[in-house]
């Protein structure tokens, strides 16, 4: 038959409950320590991680809207610069052909008179001329 000590029974129930207290002092309550803390630095870690990735994300959003800006920006300088070399362009060719026009009549204008020079001075010479050649003509030199 099985005889219980009790006396044994109750050292070991001490010792056990001893034993107990002093696993959980010294080794439980250290341990979950040093996990509750590990896991709130872990905790802080991911929170820092995600607010770093959401200030990226917000910057490389800010930056592709500045470069959107930027390229219509451009385009528009390049649009209006298109358009007011198309302006000047045609405002030279314009002017252009008014001072050729005006050169056109200037010379014409000049021509003119020239010719009417000519025709003053010819008429004037005429009678002179024809009495030179009637004397050559007539040998009266």
């Amino acid at each position: 038959m099985i005889s219980i000590n009790i006396s044994d029974l109750i050292w070991t129930i001490i010792n056990f409950l001893l034993f107990c207290f002093l696993l959980n002092h010294f080794l439980f309550k250290p341990v979950l320590r040093f996990m509750d803390d590990r896991q709130a630095r872990v905790d802080a870690k991911l929170s820092e991680k995600r607010e770093a990735e959401a200030l990226a994300e917000e910057n490389d959003a800010r930056i592709e809207s500045e470069k959107e800006k930027s390229r219509d920006e451009a385009k528009r300088i390049l649009s209006k610069a298109d358009s007011d070399s198309a302006e000047q362009h045609a405002a030279l060719m314009l002017q252009a052909r008014e001072d050729a026009a005006q050169d056109r009549k200037d010379a014409e204008a000049d021509l003119e008179a020239r010719r009417e020079k000519t025709a003053e001075t010819l008429s004037e010479a005429t009678p002179e001329l024809a009495d030179l050649l009637a004397r050559h003509l007539l040998g009266e030199e």
